[in-house]
């Protein structure tokens, strides 16, 4: 991993959103890429404004300045030196964003962004029509949204990566892995079973055998339940995850978790990181 965009509107939810995108570019040695847009003809708040006027905005894009807000953070790390690249667009927040990720100037391997309950968030009001879960969606690259009220500890101890069991989930979880190595993380691979057919057990074995990248701290789980919401949120709490991983594809079991209701409960309800991973 080399790059890690962070979308920033330095709201506090975006603030919040920093000490995760903090940790992943110190761990992973990435250069941590701090971007925001802004319109002359779009108003923003006070905290915003107060930002643009310590900054220069209008002459921030020639400058490549820093962002004051986010030096403070950083210098308060304990994690040691970060990689940082600032980046100021002129235009739509969201046109803008999305026109970055395409042109690959900096190619891009993660995004992190913060988002809040509601439809009131600063930084995702902007994206109302499709809200935060449409751009998990659309983005062609992993994405982790934090919730606003998420707390950070300094460390990813437990990450957990849902599976249907599919050959397709394969590679995305040994991605998952080597960056759970990385944080010396336990990695739960889970599987929530509604179907209540045969045995998953044949699956899980084999699909156990076909995976090249091992990890000691893994444990594989099937959990037969009615209630996958409930299950979900039940076992995060008990196993104390950091972070839930979930394959974005359209033939994957998991796809219902990117509807509006269930993605919304897991980020807004359990307060927990969501990373949605892009596979075509």
């Amino acid at each position: 991993m080399k790059n890690i965009l962070f979308p920033t509107d330095f709201s506090e939810i975006s603030l919040n959103a920093f000490a995760y995108a903090m940790e992943y570019a110190q761990k992973l040695d990435a250069t941590l890429i701090i971007y925001h847009a802004y319109h002359e003809d779009i108003s923003v708040d006070e905290k915003t404004q107060s930002i643009y006027e310590k900054i220069d905005i209008d002459n921030f894009r020639n400058k490549k300045d820093k962002f004051p807000p986010f030096q403070k953070l950083i210098k308060a790390s304990k994690k040691g030196d970060l990689k940082v690249k600032y980046i100021v667009d002129e235009g739509v927040f969201s046109d803008s964003l999305f026109k970055y990720v395409a042109k690959r100037d900096d190619k891009i391997d993660i995004i992190i962004m913060g988002t809040s309950k509601g439809k009131n968030s600063s930084l995702f009001s902007i994206f109302m029509e499709t809200n935060t879960i449409k751009i998990l969606e659309e983005i062609d690259k992993p994405v982790i949204a934090v919730p606003e009220n998420a707390k950070f500890d300094g460390s990813l101890d437990n990450i957990m990566f849902l599976v249907d069991y599919r050959d397709e989930e394969i590679e995305p979880l040994e991605k998952i892995t080597k960056v759970v190595k990385e944080f010396s993380a336990q990695l739960h691979v889970v599987h929530f079973d509604l179907a209540h057919g045969e045995s998953i057990s044949p699956l899980m074995d084999n699909f156990r055998q076909n995976l090249t990248l091992k990890h000691k701290k893994t444990k594989f789980v099937s959990i037969d339940t009615l209630h996958l919401k409930t299950s979900l949120t039940d076992y995060c709490t008990e196993n104390k995850i950091d972070m839930v991983c979930l394959l974005n594809q359209e033939r994957n079991l998991y796809q219902r978790l990117f509807t509006f209701s269930l993605a919304e409960d897991l980020i807004n309800h359990i307060d927990i990181p969501v990373m949605a991973i892009y596979k075509k």
